[in-house]
């Protein structure tokens, strides 16, 4: 699949989910340039971009959040991966002891989780920037997961003045011994900002694990693997993780238990949801 064929594919597929699952013909308005766009939801009905299977119980539970989670200003997107998020992680939380178990043995992870487990977790109050989803393990540790679906790329930081000092104030303290030599520099840390912060968040004592989540389809993004695997130095190395989202959807669906019928529901919805493109068409209507 060439680089732009997954993020035009995703978006045809999602805009026809629009018209028939969701029933809206109307073409929402990408806040940046003003258009309309037939993959976007209006944004008075944003909360459609939760799968209906529970959709509201998690607006519900969204609404007691303290603090409250702020919504992704493109989050009316159907492509959004805050929306992507919450629908592969959501129904999990509502089970942590059994679902979100059969998630660590999906990611070969051994430990146990504990019951900690949020949405844009933020780890350090200083540096100020989220985690897309974090989970902890009774050892401590944390896995935190960093979500894409149809981006080319991985987030860069203008070497403006705000980040050039935030580098030199936050970050460069915590560079030496995690970060391989040209990672230590401002230009290439602010280059690859949202791989490097992630790894920056890694907490030693408690053996972390960073997570980052995207589709095997999606080779814009797979060009940036070489990046995420050499940034960093042992023992930080071993605990970065790169992840297909189709491979976590299938090892979760063949750990699930005959009691496990629900989440079993949820995983199709959200397979034929976001990655319904990439296997054999079939009628949408029928969902």
């Amino acid at each position: 699949m060439r680089s732009d064929e997954f993020q035009q594919r995703a978006k045809r597929w999602l805009s026809k989910y629009k018209r028939e699952v969701l029933g809206v013909e109307e073409a929402g308005i990408w806040l940046r340039n003003g258009r309309p766009y037939p993959h976007i939801l209006p944004q008075k009905r944003h909360q459609l971009n939760i799968l209906p299977r529970f959709r509201d119980e998690f607006w519900e539970w969204f609404a007691k959040q303290s603090p409250r989670i702020q919504l992704h200003s493109d989050f009316h997107h159907l492509n959004s991966s805050q929306a992507l998020c919450f629908n592969l992680f959501f129904p999990m939380l509502r089970n942590n002891s059994q679902a979100l178990g059969t998630l660590c043995s999906a990611l070969k992870i051994e430990e146990k989780p504990d019951k900690r487990a949020c949405f844009e977790f933020q780890p350090d109050l200083t540096e100020g920037s989220c985690i897309d989803f974090s989970m902890s393990l009774q050892s401590g540790a944390r896995i935190n997961f960093e979500i894409k679906y149809t981006e080319s790329e991985f987030g860069s930081a203008k070497a403006d003045k705000v980040h050039l000092e935030k580098f030199e104030s936050v970050y460069e303290c915590r560079l030496d011994g995690r970060f391989e030599e040209s990672f230590c520099c401002k230009a290439k840390f602010l280059k690859h900002y949202q791989i490097a912060r992630n790894v920056w968040h890694l907490n030693d004592a408690a053996g972390d694990i960073a997570v980052f989540l995207f589709p095997k389809a999606n080779t814009c993004l797979r060009r940036r693997e070489s990046i995420i695997k050499a940034c960093a130095l042992e023992p930080f190395r071993s605990r970065i993780r790169i992840v297909y989202l189709e491979e976590l959807i299938d090892d979760i669906g063949v750990r699930l238990k005959p009691t496990d019928r629900q989440l079993g529901h949820h995983l199709q919805e959200f397979r034929a949801k976001y990655l319904g493109f990439l296997e054999k068409p079939g009628p949408l209507s029928s969902w």
